[in-house]
């Protein structure tokens, strides 16, 4: 059995938390909220890179591929396509007709994307469809001489592609964006985890670490946050526009390593509930969006709340809490006996 690294789990854990905490409707106009929703993906593609074996055929690449990403997408996709009929029910008063819903299906098929022919069905998946095809672009450049001026070369290509979609959005798929926003993240993951890099462990040093890069992020984030409201999106080439896009960049990076440092400081603490959220990140994110549906419904029920419900932080950390620990069975359940929901092919 391949040994665990603690605090890779407690950095999946918090960031699968996080996910669900940042899917709970809050106002957009909040710092904190905007700040993590920006940055707390990364963690995923940095640990994915970090993680990519540098070794292997083809063959037993695409079966990890097959049931880690592919088989878990359509198969989390499918399980939300008899909630979404619901939803639409409850919401139109009647069944949808042939159009309507073929529209998620074609949404899922396009990896979550959404125009006037299709709409997302499960939409956080968005990111294994990217990952994969950051795997499958590693695969390809490591056949190849020059494997990694390939490679940083298509991350410096990406920055501009992903400036170009800013300004123009000429292709608002998520599975997209997160290819071209994340692939450097992706491969600076992949060069740390090659050269063996970020494996020592110092606690106190660790904690240090962890504090000064969550204060650099989160000053570069409201540096973002200004350039884009003072307009920094007016010219593609203008100054500002560049440096607010170039900041995307300093503020996932101090972020990323800010929490991974944090949670090495953390890595003497060993818990089983951490492990199996860890292992159970594809049961969260596949299923989180339709107890979300459900637990708003309940809530605005029983408290009377006219409209759509808006938490403040203080509640929206219990309730992501709770829904995490609605699923947490689902987890231990497919460890035994579908681990298929968890990506994997057999216990």
């Amino acid at each position: 059995m391949k040994e665990r690294i603690n605090w890779i789990d407690w950095g999946k854990a918090l960031a699968v938390i996080t996910v669900v905490f940042c899917h709970l409707p809050q106002s957009q106009e909040w710092f904190y909220y905007r700040y993590l929703q920006t940055c707390i993906i990364s963690i995923f593609f940095f640990l994915s890179g970090y993680l990519k074996k540098d070794h292997g055929s083809d063959k037993e690449n695409w079966k990890k591929y097959w049931n880690g990403l592919i088989i878990p997408y359509l198969l989390y996709n499918a399980i939300v396509y008899p909630y979404w009929f619901a939803k639409y029910y409850l919401q139109n008063g009647d069944m949808p007709d042939m159009f309507h819903a073929l529209r998620p299906i074609f949404g899922a098929l396009l990896f979550q994307h959404e125009n006037a022919f299709c709409e997302p069905l499960d939409g956080p998946l968005w990111y294994l469809p990217a990952i994969l095809a950051m795997h499958i672009i590693g695969d390809l450049c490591r056949k190849t001489k020059y494997h990694h001026i390939i490679l940083i070369s298509l991350c410096v290509l990406s920055y501009f592609v992903y400036a170009g979609n800013k300004f123009w959005n000429f292709l608002p798929n998520l599975s997209f964006i997160g290819l071209i926003s994340r692939l450097p993240i992706y491969y600076i993951g992949y060069i740390m985890g090659q050269k063996k890099l970020f494996r020592d462990i110092n606690h106190i040093r660790h904690f240090g670490f962890g504090l000064m890069l969550m204060l650099a992020s989160i000053a570069f984030f409201h540096w973002h946050l200004q350039l884009f409201y003072a307009g920094a999106v007016s010219r593609f080439l203008s100054t500002d526009f560049l440096l607010h896009i170039a900041l995307f960049y300093p503020v996932n990076i101090c972020f990323m390593f800010g929490v991974l440092y944090f949670c090495k400081a953390l890595n003497g603490i060993h818990s089983k509930i951490i492990v199996n959220l860890s292992i159970g990140t594809l049961v969260i994110i596949g299923l989180h969006i339709v107890l979300i549906t459900i637990v708003n419904f309940a809530l605005e029920h029983l408290l009377h709340i006219q409209g759509v419900i808006c938490y403040q932080w203080y509640e929206a950390l219990p309730v992501a809490l709770l829904i995490t620990a609605i699923l947490y069975p689902v987890i231990l359940w497919g460890k035994n006996h579908a681990p298929i929901l968890l990506g994997k092919k057999r216990p």
